[in-house]
């Protein structure tokens, strides 16, 4: 599974992030956004980083969204979460609880070791425990392996968008 420095995983730590790591799951899903869309206007980076800090400290207050931190040797090797809401159950999610699992980041070089797994099994076993029956998720192509191999499978359903301003 890992190559080059075996050892690594072994010091690799995963803990749940609290209201007091807002900033910090806020400045790691900036460096994932921007990773993903290119540069990004000043302005608009500080305006999402206040609103991300801002979700990040409430939310994990009130469990509407967990957070797990990984760290190898006190430095950010990743991130991740689960938003959970409250839908109409189905036949397949009984309970009507999903999780959302979003903001997969590791950083570059930590990839390839085992931190998005130890991340994602972690917020999957912690949102169980909150009676979550459903998880969903989009991936990039780079992420989608070790999500297929976790037992996610790939849902073709058309989604639509719209966003308003203000």
């Amino acid at each position: 599974m890992m190559k080059g420095n075996n050892n690594i995983i072994n010091t690799i730590t995963f803990h749940r992030a609290t209201a007091s790591d807002a900033q910090l799951l806020a400045d790691n899903r900036i460096l994932f956004a921007l990773e993903l869309s290119g540069v990004q206007p000043e302005g608009d980076i500080e305006a999402l980083r206040t609103q991300l800090a801002t979700y990040f400290k409430q939310a994990t207050r009130d469990n509407s969204c967990i957070s797990y931190i990984a760290k190898c040797n006190d430095e950010i090797a990743g991130i991740g979460s689960v938003h959970i809401r409250d839908m109409p159950a189905n036949f397949k999610n009984p309970s009507g609880k999903w999780g959302y699992i979003m903001n997969m980041y590791t950083l570059p070089e930590y990839r390839r070791k085992g931190v998005c797994r130890g991340i994602l099994n972690a917020l999957v076993e912690c949102a169980t425990g909150y009676g979550v029956t459903g998880f969903e998720l989009h991936a990039t192509i780079e992420g989608e392996m070790v999500y297929k191999q976790e037992g996610f499978i790939e849902h073709k359903e058309p989604t639509y968008r719209k966003f308003t301003t203000g």
